[in-house]
């Protein structure tokens, strides 16, 4: 699939390029989704790497800015994300469901807990492999 520039995509996905967990998802990504800009913020910090978002929230949680400058945030960013693929394209309809992106949003925050002890985990399985 063909790298897109950021103004070519239907959606920009800001990503965090050093945790071992992200990287998988995002290779796993960037194979199945289509007009899809992939932009790797581990290295931002304060800088603005969209309007109204900086590096250093971007790796707080996940984020994806739409073609029309919304800019969405966790399970609705990961749903938006993931319908860009034709296989998936069903799930565009679950971000117009509240209570759902709500629940999945609810899991979310709880995995941003431990996702830690799990990228720790990869990164040390990487080390050894």
């Amino acid at each position: 699939m063909q790298k897109l520039d950021t103004s070519d995509a239907c959606l920009t996905v800001y990503h965090d390029g050093t945790c071992p967990l992200c990287r998988r998802e995002i290779a796993l990504a960037r194979r199945v989704t289509e007009a899809v800009a992939f932009v790797d913020v581990s290295g931002a910090g304060a800088t603005e790497v969209a309007p109204g978002l900086t590096g250093d929230v971007a790796m707080q949680r996940f984020h994806v800015r739409r073609a029309n400058g919304e800019t969405l945030s966790g399970a609705a960013a990961f749903l938006e994300m993931w319908s860009q693929s034709p296989r998936l394209h069903w799930l565009r309809g679950w971000n117009r469901r509240p209570w759902l992106v709500r629940g999945l949003d609810a899991v979310y925050s709880l995995f941003l807990r431990i996702r830690p002890t799990i990228s720790g985990a990869l990164r040390r399985f990487e080390d050894k492999a």
